[in-house]
């Protein structure tokens, strides 16, 4: 084995097996678990997007072979094909051209939804390798396998990785971006990757386009004299590298770039991307928010131990001068990610959603910080102890405090699978606590599993008139797939037999709300920790019913007494109680 602090085997094999490995491992587990996750509420206009670009990279294949290019090229089939429905699809392609591609090759193995999901699993995979590596370089090897491992017990990390949106992708883009910046300080070739993986980020979402801000002003306080290389490659590399990859781009080329600007810059002030947030029972826009929202929220879903761990590694800033720099690359970029909610412009919807990028930061501090930790605990059993330590010592003791602080997430992770995104930590009472406090606990549908689809289908009679709310076209669209029974009618009708409410308190109404607290047991639900995530309430029930919920890893609780009638809508809650419009319209955030 090699040392613990050797910052990489000395063996080309030895350098890649690891990584590889840890590739190899978290592709297989978020492909295996991918099937356990709803469709969310992006999903379904990315996921047309994606066929949409192959499509026409098929077409541009065969043009091009028959000398007919130009019919692709064209920028009315550019359009269509790249940005066709820009308000249900306002970012750049690039995640979903990967997701787009990965459907291409597996959908007849995994299926339509999954083979797209790979696309975000692969991101994910490589920011797993690149966080071993990065901190094998800087602190060693157990630092390196504890930070990979603090990605995949971060809750949103874990559950992001699994959904086929931009934001997972943008995160380990950015961390992979900063990871070239360090690297091209040292090396010109570093550099040129950096102008691709930056160029990459531009072509995945909006906020990319600040990402040199930190890199630039960090390496004028610490290298001033190494980064010209850096520099040259975001100026010149990276933007033929975004034009490159979308074509849209390719057709007045300096309008459309000023278009996607205003798009990323003008989302606080339209109505129409810029949403309401649920916080301590009080609803906000983003600019309304306490100034403190970013740092509570990510401090109240991550799990303690990787924070505890997070704040031992910037507290060590002061007090190691040879990895200083290091460690204030790292942060620099947490804290420039958590203080873009402040700027104006900036939106801070969906629980952490917006600040993600900011997490594999927290990973790779608290790497740094299990670290300092490990080597403080060797040097004090080689002071205090009169024993000579073994050659193994150091890695088994590395084991055991990666066993220490790896069980309690790990269990977080397991116990709330698969919805992940609603975890909250014990600095608020957990999902219980955060939900009692006036916290959001669901947003994105992921809560519609598949497991609660087969409920449906189960136990709903046929014919069944069902609203779903805000989940209206979410529920059309799974009887589009396949995914639910197609004699359900799904209605905005005032008087539905069954109306399914996602807990999203940010959007729901007086009577909405009313419904959740009233003392009715609902027909149908999902729970985390008791605590309702997607309730299916029987306004016109038969006259004997069995009361079901879902709860984490599909386990289905016992229905009620045979022949015990369950309580029903009534009073305020029956007949007409829903307006036959839903008053929140689905949009892409």
């Amino acid at each position: 084995m090699d040392s613990l602090n050797d910052p990489a085997p000395k063996t080309h094999r030895g350098r890649w097996l690891l990584p590889l490995a840890l590739f190899i491992a978290t592709l297989g587990l978020i492909a295996v678990t991918s099937k356990d996750y709803g469709i969310t509420w992006d999903e379904p206009a990315y996921f047309e997007a994606a066929d949409l670009h192959i499509e026409w990279l098929h077409a541009f294949a065969r043009n091009l072979v028959a000398g007919k290019e130009s019919r692709s090229l064209d920028d009315g089939a550019i359009t269509t094909a790249w940005h066709g429905n820009p308000y249900y699809v306002p970012h750049p392609p690039f995640s979903r051209l990967v997701s787009g591609l990965s459907k291409a090759l597996l959908a007849q193995w995994l299926g339509d939804f999954s083979a797209y999901r790979i696309g975000p699993a692969l991101f994910f995979a490589v920011l797993v390798a690149a966080m071993f590596v990065w901190l094998r370089e800087l602190f060693g090897t157990a630092a390196g396998i504890f930070s990979a491992l603090a990605l995949l017990l971060i809750p949103n990390l874990f559950g992001y990785a699994h959904l086929a949106v931009t934001d997972l992708p943008l995160a380990a883009l950015w961390f992979l971006t900063v990871y070239c910046f360090w690297k091209g300080l040292f090396n010109w070739k570093w550099s040129v990757v950096l102008g691709v993986v930056w160029g990459l980020a531009l072509a995945t979402k909006f906020p990319a386009l600040l990402i040199p801000i930190p890199l630039i002003l960090w390496a004028h306080f610490f290298h001033r004299d190494k980064y010209a290389n850096n520099l040259f490659a975001l100026i010149f590399v990276a933007p033929v590298i975004m034009v490159a990859v979308q074509p849209y781009l390719w057709h007045q080329t300096g309008l459309r770039v000023l278009e996607f600007l205003y798009e990323g810059l003008s989302r606080a002030y339209r109505p129409d991307a810029n949403f309401m947030i649920y916080f301590f029972h009080r609803l906000y826009f983003t600019a309304q928010l306490p100034w403190y929202y970013s740092l509570f929220m990510i401090g109240v879903t991550t799990p303690e131990p990787l924070l505890l761990l997070a704040l031992l590694g910037m507290a060590c800033i002061a007090l190691r001068k040879v990895q200083r720099a290091a460690l204030l690359l790292l942060l620099s970029n947490a804290a420039f990610i958590l203080a873009l909610g402040w700027m104006p412009g900036a939106v801070l919807h969906d629980g952490v959603r917006q600040m993600l990028s900011v997490l594999p930061f927290i990973a790779a501090l608290a790497g740094a910080g299990f670290h300092f930790l490990l080597e403080y605990l060797l040097a004090s059993l080689r002071r205090y102890s009169a024993a000579a330590p073994t050659r193994w010592l150091p890695a088994k003791i590395a084991g055991i405090l990666i066993l220490l602080f790896s069980f309690s997430p790990l269990l977080d992770v397991y116990l709330c699978h698969p919805f992940q995104l609603s975890f909250y930590n014990r600095l608020v009472g957990g999902v219980r606590g955060a939900h009692a406090r006036g916290l959001e606990m669901t947003y994105f549908m992921e809560a519609l599993t598949p497991d609660f689809l087969r409920e449906l289908n189960d136990k709903l009679p046929r014919g069944a008139t069902v609203n779903g709310s805000i989940a209206n076209f979410m529920l059309a669209f799974y009887q589009k797939s396949g995914a639910l029974r197609p004699d359900l009618q799904v209605t905005a009708s005032q008087t539905p037999d069954y109306y399914v409410l996602l807990n999203r308190r940010s959007v729901l109404g007086p009577r909405e709300r009313a419904l959740l607290d009233a003392p009715i047991r609902p027909f149908l639900g999902v729970e985390l920790a008791g605590v309702p995530l997607v309730s299916v309430f029987a306004l016109k029930p038969p006259a004997s019913r069995a009361a079901w919920r879902i709860e984490p890893r599909g386990e289905r609780l016992s229905a009620a007494p045979s022949g015990q009638d369950l309580p029903t809508a009534s009073g305020p809650f029956a007949g007409s109680l829903f307006s036959a419009k839903p008053h929140w319209q689905a949009k892409t955030k």
